[in-house]
């Protein structure tokens, strides 16, 4: 029987969130899904939850890393489209029924991107976050700017070889995206929130192993990115000011579930917001 999508989480001690990830995909109607759960050995009794929660695939082994986790759940996915949302995220209502049928009208684009929500661990919002049209030397002379959260990949792509490089601990879904894309794969952006990612204060996207593995990731660059690297990245601020990046239309209304019982989801509506990524 096919499956509509394959969603792959990495878990280690943060079952609290998981609870929550696993809910907000649990919920998504319209769409068959298989969510797979790779845990390197947590201690917090994640691996107890596993076990008693039929609507996962848990599966418990020690890991090398997020990316190492992602690839073992990639290996195990029979989804037609697939994705991984870390524990510390979730998908809003509607999200993968949206998705099923952008993929089934557009046959030749092999990754989506939408936008996203950044919240706290209460729900409430620090700022909306929206993407723009992905380009791979955007990407490597700043960063991934298409978040990972609302990445979902045909299955042809990996199918065809594509896997997250194992050696990144941070960067390793920028690595990614810049491959695929430089291997001539299709990836669009749409103008939909489609995921929320919550600010818990371990998350390692602005650490400083983060940064260091960005260097690296530019010094593998082609010279002509390295020479051109401020004109392209002004290039991109232009591009996402074109692209409406920096406003919101008010107030915005999103559904997430904040509760360690991850029971249901609480309503937000919101009348004053900022595109500004702060830590707190």
């Amino acid at each position: 029987m096919s499956v509509d999508f394959s969603v792959v989480t990495p878990s280690l001690n943060m079952l609290s969130y998981l609870k929550r990830c696993c809910a907000s995909v649990a919920d998504q109607e319209g769409v068959t899904v298989e969510h797979i759960v790779i845990d390197g050995g947590s201690i917090d009794g994640t691996a107890e939850w596993l076990k008693e929660n039929k609507r996962v695939i848990g599966i418990i082994q020690k890991d090398k890393g997020m990316y190492d986790a992602i690839n073992k759940g990639l290996s195990l996915a029979q989804g037609n489209i697939i994705s991984y949302l870390s524990c510390d995220e979730q998908y809003l209502p509607g999200t993968l029924s949206f998705v099923k049928e952008f993929m089934e009208q557009n046959p030749g684009v092999d990754i989506l991107f939408g936008d996203f929500l950044l919240v706290r661990p209460d729900g409430s919002l620090i700022a909306f976050r929206k993407g723009h049209p992905p380009r791979w030397f955007y990407i490597l002379s700043s960063y991934l700017y298409v978040p990972p959260c609302t990445m979902f990949i045909r299955r042809r792509v990996i199918d065809e070889g594509f896997r997250f490089d194992e050696r990144f601990k941070d960067v390793g879904d920028a690595d990614f995206v810049i491959r695929v894309l430089r291997s001539g794969y299709r990836a669009v952006h749409v103008k939909r929130y489609l995921a929320v990612f919550t600010m818990t204060g371990k998350n390692r996207s602005m650490s400083q192993e983060a940064l260091l593995e960005r260097k690296h990731l530019m010094a593998s660059a082609p010279l002509w990115v390295k020479i051109l690297k401020w004109p392209l990245n002004w290039a991109r601020y232009i591009e996402k000011l074109i692209y409406g990046c920096f406003w919101e239309k008010m107030p915005i209304s999103y559904a997430i579930y904040v509760s360690e019982d991850a029971t249901e989801r609480k309503f937000f509506c919101v009348n004053k917001a900022s595109f500004r990524w702060r830590t707190e």
